[in-house]
């Protein structure tokens, strides 16, 4: 058995890409402004490593693998630190179906339920949901995974698995 990865980059949101840009233009003028007075050169430092954070620190992605009844969550900061978000087996899986299918329409309903988004949040991208039974608990994942991860998982829980109709 081989392990099976998904990377799925997640898009910034509006409010981070425009806190970037207006980061930029306070930049640039209190950098105008430095040359008249010395004053401001503290803010062009302060602006300029708001922008730079903003702009090359703020790169998250997540990864999904699967290897023999095993699947895990690990979230990526700026392609360089890595975090496990959850390990989970297929034992404790109740549900993998498409978001909105039927069989998890109870559970994305259910306002007691636990939910974690793992998707890049872009419109259009097809999402599923994992439903997770654990301690007692439930627990809803919302995740993007490829069709080679699903064909990996299908191999031995395929009663699990509801594939997304073409």
């Amino acid at each position: 058995m081989y392990e099976v990865y998904v990377l799925v980059p997640v898009r910034k949101s509006f409010a981070t890409v425009f806190a970037a840009v207006f980061s930029m233009v306070l930049a640039i003028l209190c950098l105008l402004l430095s040359c008249v007075t010395m004053f401001m050169l503290p803010f062009v430092l302060v602006f300029g490593g708001l922008w730079y954070f903003l702009t090359f620190c703020s790169f998250k992605e997540f990864e999904y693998s699967y290897f023999d009844g095993e699947v895990r969550f690990a979230k990526i900061m700026n392609k360089s630190r890595r975090k496990r978000i959850g390990v989970y087996t297929m034992e404790d899986v109740v549900q993998i179906a498409p978001a909105g299918d039927r069989s998890v329409y109870k559970y994305e309903n259910d306002s007691s339920l636990k939910v974690k988004d793992y998707t890049s949040k872009v419109k259009g991208r097809p999402s599923y949901d994992m439903v997770i039974q654990k301690d007692g608990g439930m627990l809803l994942i919302k995740f993007e995974p490829d069709d080679k991860y699903l064909d990996a998982v299908e191999v031995k829980y395929k009663q699990k698995v509801i594939r997304r109709q073409a």
